[in-house]
């Protein structure tokens, strides 16, 4: 970009979360790889710190890295996509996959298994969560997202 075009930061240097009228949406494709939840969370995390959301970095994370997790070891194909919405007054994140199988429940089982907790663990850190068939582009079968309400909402 030219000097015409740089982006205007404000005094501060980080931009002003949206309004209501004027969604965010951030996309990542990833290869469906063991690597893939730390990225995912590291561009969650990219994403609401350089809007102004630092309040829901940790519970985001947590929750993308869960769906992720999940994708990596489930799904079927090579990537995977994560999708960033901020529309006020909600941050939607969902992850998508090529696989048609729904999850199976979100239940947090007894004693000390290490695995199975995963979407337990979203259902009791989101505000909501559920899927979706496909996604925007036409290029995965399904999607597993959470929502978080962004601050000042009820």
């Amino acid at each position: 970009m030219g000097p015409d075009h740089e982006p205007d930061d404000g005094p501060t240097g980080s931009s002003p979360a949206p309004g209501p009228e004027e969604p965010y949406v951030y996309t990542l494709q990833s290869t469906r790889r063991a690597t893939s939840p730390k990225i995912c969370r590291d561009f969650v995390a990219c994403v609401l710190n350089s809007v102004g959301h630092e309040d829901l970095v940790d519970t985001a994370t947590a929750c993308t890295s869960e769906l992720a997790t999940n994708a990596y070891l489930h799904a079927e194909g090579d990537s995977l996509m994560l999708r960033v919405m901020i529309e006020q007054p909600r941050l939607r994140i969902s992850v998508y996959d090529a696989s048609t199988e729904l999850p199976t429940g979100a239940y947090l089982p007894a004693g000390d298994r290490m695995y199975g907790r995963g979407l337990g663990v979203v259902a009791a850190l989101a505000d909501e969560w559920g899927t979706a068939d496909g996604d925007p582009t036409g290029m995965y079968a399904k999607g597993v997202w959470f929502e978080l309400r962004t601050r000042g909402t009820a």
